[in-house]
């Protein structure tokens, strides 16, 4: 039984979703495929998974044109922050890149306060910047993590890359609120990014249609980790938690991918990128757990509208597949 309180807790399905999310880069480095044809395939291998499990659970519940629209822009995002991201650590290295786009922790929060009344905790505010500097140590800034051939140009790309994150971030907890559910979201999201992820890699002639059968196997399975296990973990975990909660509770991503990188790749972690992987865990905590017991007045969970005026039993881990 209590196994079963923790795999309802949209903390722990959060936790669990960043840390499948975080596999992303390992399992993309394994492909040896580009960043668009990584984009574009995950994308292709989700796209039939969603589409099957979306008239599974959710039949009967088609979103409206408008929702349908939001679903299309908040793929299109995705599939931007993806390439921009990737363009940003060639330009202006790992630890940089990693640290600008997690500007989402502070755009996520504030578009929370203004679209859903939700008002941050004191303590939140606080650990943003030991998150932020825990992401750079993590990403190696402190070793050497700056190496880049354009830094300025980098650092745009970067941060444009956060912003499109961010609003991703934002439409996926929205999704809650209308009636197609977050699976028909995330496959539509998910064909929009693959279309966004085809497009960009032919505009720069990088996009490998015909990659090795090893490589689509480690496409395959970063399409049914990241791609879909983690953002359906991570679509019901944004409409319980409150904005500022849920943006804590990513910023666990990049220091999971640094573990994941050393058990995956062998690339292990010097004693700096550990201590920065340290104050991210640390910091999310004290937001997840310490700001929850003093905020509780505060968190208003994004609503369905078949579950206005009624409580409805939060779903466990075991039950999103």
């Amino acid at each position: 039984m209590a196994h079963q309180r923790v795999l309802t807790d949209p903390r722990a399905q959060g936790v669990l979703g960043a840390l499948a999310i975080a596999l992303s880069a390992p399992l993309v480095a394994l492909s040896g495929v580009s960043s668009t044809t990584a984009t574009f395939f995950r994308c292709l291998f989700a796209l039939p998974i969603l589409v099957l499990l979306a008239r599974t659970r959710e039949r009967g519940h088609r979103p409206t044109p408008a929702a349908r629209r939001r679903h299309v822009l908040a793929g299109v995002l995705l599939g931007i922050d993806m390439v921009l991201w990737s363009e940003a650590i060639f330009s202006v290295g790992a630890g940089v890149a990693t640290a600008l786009v997690n500007v989402q922790v502070v755009l996520v929060p504030l578009a929370g306060l203004l679209w859903f009344g939700e008002r941050p905790s004191r303590l939140f505010w606080l650990s943003i910047p030991v998150m932020l500097a825990g992401t750079a140590l993590a990403g190696g800034l402190a070793d050497g993590g700056t190496a880049g051939s354009d830094p300025w140009y980098g650092t745009v790309m970067a941060m444009l890359a956060g912003v499109a994150y961010a609003g991703y971030l934002v439409l996926l907890r929205r999704a809650g609120t209308e009636g197609g559910g977050h699976t028909t979201m995330l496959a539509t999201a998910t064909a929009a990014s693959a279309s966004v992820g085809g497009v960009s890699g032919l505009l720069a002639g990088n996009l490998d249609v015909t990659p090795s059968a090893s490589a689509l196997l480690w496409l395959l399975a970063l399409a049914v980790t990241a791609q879909v296990l983690g953002w359906l973990l991570i679509g019901k975990a944004l409409s319980a938690l409150p904005a500022s909660g849920g943006s804590a509770v990513l910023m666990l991503q990049p220091a999971a991918a640094i573990l994941f990188g050393a058990v995956l790749l062998g690339q292990w972690p010097t004693p700096l990128q550990l201590a920065g992987c340290a104050l991210v865990v640390a910091a999310v905590g004290a937001v997840s757990f310490l700001g929850r017991s003093s905020g509780n007045h505060q968190h208003r969970p994004v609503p369905g509208p078949d579950e206005l005026g009624r409580d409805r039993p939060r779903e466990p881990v075991t039950g999103l597949l």
